[in-house]
């Protein structure tokens, strides 16, 4: 399943999914839905990240918990600390309430973005490096 995600231009935190037409959701429909565990859900929950209602002992998830949801695992996906996500679905909040937030979220995006081609320089050097070692060690190896 591809959860690749990338903001929206109307400033939310990320895309709209497909349009389904229920209102409700149970977890495993989300697991399922999002490729995640349910371990992963609930970890999410413990982290008031997400606050699904219960009917007994079952999470019953909205649309509103299943977007927060969707923002919460592209942040993650992009190297967000739970921190940060947490910043970013609290400025999403605003921006449903009418607060625009779109120059906030943009900062924090960019800000993740230059965090991430930071990392991919450093991981590129990284390789080369070992590449060369790797190749020295077999220029220097005995033939056996």
């Amino acid at each position: 399943m591809d959860n690749s995600h990338s903001p929206a231009d109307s400033g939310s935190a990320s895309p709209k999914s497909s349009n389904d037409a229920r209102s409700v959701f149970k977890i495993g429909d989300l697991a399922r839905e999002f490729g995640v565990t349910l371990r992963t859900l609930r970890f999410y929950e413990d982290r008031g990240l997400v606050n699904p209602g219960r009917s007994g002992t079952t999470r019953l998830y909205d649309s509103a918990d299943r977007e927060r949801l969707r923002i919460a695992l592209f942040c993650k996906r992009i190297g967000m600390s739970l921190g940060e996500i947490r910043e970013v679905l609290d400025l999403n909040d605003q921006a449903l309430a009418g607060q625009p937030q779109t120059t906030k979220l943009r900062q924090v995006y960019v800000a993740q973005l230059a965090k991430l081609q930071q990392q991919h320089k450093e991981t590129g050097s990284a390789i080369n490096d070992l590449e060369g070692v790797i190749a020295a060690m077999e220029n220097s190896a005995p033939n056996t």
